[in-house]
């Protein structure tokens, strides 16, 4: 285990690492090599509401699958990188209470489909990616989608939510 002054240290490094990855994230999608930005929650909310949800309890959730924010999609980018520098004093936070073993709450995610929204617990994530976590523990409600038709669509769903 480090010492405080080397956890802060350390916690630093990784959070300036992650935003120069953030950064160059953008500068590939801005040159148009690919999408870099989290599917906002909102923009699928509007039919989710409408169907059924299921609280499926904590689970190990692939943090590839994450791929959208309820409410800080423009605060990290695809991967979870942060792109913004105000997010530098929690993600240092988390990132410490992780070094120094802290049991973290599981985050809580909405699934839809395959893929998962983040509701609470954004910074968690970010800090699980950068660290090369594979997955995290999370408290899933789940929407039940099967009654919406999978079509061809440049949505990261792979569904048009059309009803």
């Amino acid at each position: 285990m480090t010492n405080i002054n080397g956890t802060e240290i350390q916690t630093q490094q990784d959070f300036q690492e992650a935003f120069r990855k953030a950064f160059w994230r953008k500068a590939r999608a801005w040159l148009g090599k690919g999408c870099n930005d989290l599917l906002p929650y909102q923009e699928v909310f509007e039919i989710l509401k409408k169907q059924p949800q299921f609280n499926r309890g904590a689970q190990l959730v692939p943090l590839d699958r994450i791929i959208g924010s309820a409410g800080r999609s423009h605060e990290f980018d695809l991967a979870f990188y942060p792109r913004q520098i105000t997010t530098q004093d929690r993600w240092i936070n988390v990132a410490k209470n992780q070094y120094q073993g802290s049991k973290l709450p599981p985050v809580l995610l909405y699934q839809v489909g395959e893929a998962y929204f983040v509701e609470d617990g954004n910074h968690r994530v970010s800090v699980a990616r950068a660290n090369g976590d594979t997955a995290i523990l999370a408290n899933v409600i789940e929407f039940d989608i099967s009654n919406l038709t999978p079509k061809p669509s440049c949505t990261r769903l792979g569904y048009k939510l059309d009803e």
